[in-house]
């Protein structure tokens, strides 16, 4: 373990426990986010809006919930992540029973805003970034199991409120997650632990410096140099994975497949992101994060644009299913990568400042996607740009790991 918390069998024991609680509330936070794309029809029909201003909700609520990670998870850094999953547990349960109201657009982007900026963006940082400093061995696996939530609750959220919009209507979908969000949320978010920081002058806080210093000599980049590197690259890496997520249950439906078809091909993808994420993330401890992210990334590029190809319910499956394990690698991957670039003492605002990116990615992605449908009656060019987005993503990938190896030659060759 690494960081300023001491180190005990108990805290081992609780790092799991962490991990439990950590999947739990981010396939939550996940899941309300993923909701959009099972609205886009519902409120397309009651209100008459198009969908691409529909979709600029799911750019509202990444956004939000972005710019708030930054934020929190400075002040996880320095306060622990205890009160901020409290308060967000409570806000996103309350921004969901509000949106089960709503009458007009700038209602909806509210709603989202209030969900993302204060509800899952209270908490989705600091927890991922605690739950780095619970662990040294097995990083990628933890984390890859506690991320594996995010895909579960996209897939299984949405799946559930298209069942209740199908026999109770989209409002009572929302009122009625509202509430089970708040039954399981909140219980969750007691059970999170600041961590216990060792008295000075003790053995345990001498251990704990001596480490943090270790962590910081063995980086071979300037952090701030490799926060520019991955900010950059994440921003079209998530441009591609959000078009499929955001579009590809709509595409299923123009397609001719039915509502709980179309939901089962994001629950799908969402599943199989699920394993992806645990799979890859044990690769990444095997060889190495940035390796493991281009992987991934590689992956999901790969299978982006073929779902405007597909014709029936079997090849909408198998793609997602394709899709999804290679997106919920990239998931983990680029979280243990910023990690593996970046002293632990600042793992939270590093952290939140590339989920800042990566969300901002998200949130173009899905609105373009929507915007170019609304421009040209179809697909095609939505998930053409995605394809194209992955290809940036995995030249910059390239690039980072010719300039991590050159900084590797340069420090061996000084140290020589």
């Amino acid at each position: 373990m690494t960081g300023p918390q001491a180190v005990s069998s108990a805290d081992g024991r609780y790092g799991w426990l962490f991990v439990f609680i950590t999947f739990m509330l981010t396939g939550l936070g996940f899941g309300g986010v993923a909701m959009v794309a099972i609205m886009l029809k519902p409120l397309e029909a009651e209100f008459g809006w198009q969908r691409g201003e529909i979709s600029l909700a799911y750019t509202v609520v990444t956004v939000s919930t972005a710019l708030a990670g930054v934020g929190f998870g400075r002040l996880s850094d320095r306060y622990g992540p205890r009160l901020p999953a409290i308060f967000g547990a409570v806000v996103i349960a309350a921004s969901l029973v509000l949106l089960s109201r709503l009458t007009g657009l700038w209602q909806l982007y509210l709603g989202y805003i209030l969900f993302g900026a204060f509800g899952f963006g209270a908490f989705s940082v600091p927890l991922t970034a605690a739950l780095t400093n619970w662990f040294t061995a097995n990083r990628g696996l933890a984390l890859g199991i506690a991320t594996a939530g995010g895909a579960v609750g996209q897939g299984v959220v949405p799946f559930i409120a298209r069942a209740l919009i199908t026999d109770f209507g989209w409002r009572a979908s929302y009122l009625y997650l509202g509430i089970a969000y708040l039954v399981v949320a909140l219980p969750l978010a007691f059970l999170v632990r600041n961590p216990r920081h060792p008295a000075a002058g003790s053995p345990c806080a001498a251990a704990a410096v001596a480490a943090a210093r270790a962590d910081e000599d063995g980086l071979i980049l300037d952090y701030r140099e490799a926060l520019t590197w991955i900010c950059t690259a994440v921003v079209f890496c998530c441009i591609c994975m959000s078009v499929p997520l955001m579009h590809a249950a709509a595409l299923a439906s123009d397609a001719g497949l039915g509502p709980q078809q179309s939901a089962a091909v994001l629950a799908i993808l969402m599943l199989a992101g699920a394993v992806g994420r645990i799979a890859i993330g044990r690769i990444a401890d095997r060889v190495g994060a940035l390796n493991a992210y281009m992987l991934a990334s590689f992956w999901q590029t790969a299978v982006a644009y073929w779902f405007v190809t597909a014709d029936g319910p079997i090849s909408f499956y198998l793609l997602a299913a394709a899709f999804g394990f290679g997106f919920g690698g990239v998931m983990t991957c680029f979280l243990l990568t910023i990690r593996a670039l970046v002293p632990g003492r600042i793992a939270g605002s590093s952290m939140g400042l590339v989920v800042l990116f990566g969300w901002v990615g998200m949130g173009l992605g899905a609105y373009f996607g929507g915007l170019f449908f609304d421009w040209t009656g179809d697909y095609r060019a939505s998930f053409a740009m995605a394809a194209i987005a992955g290809v940036v993503n995995l030249a910059i990938l390239s690039s980072l790991t010719v300039r991590l190896r050159g900084a590797t030659t340069a420090r061996a060759a000084a140290l020589g």
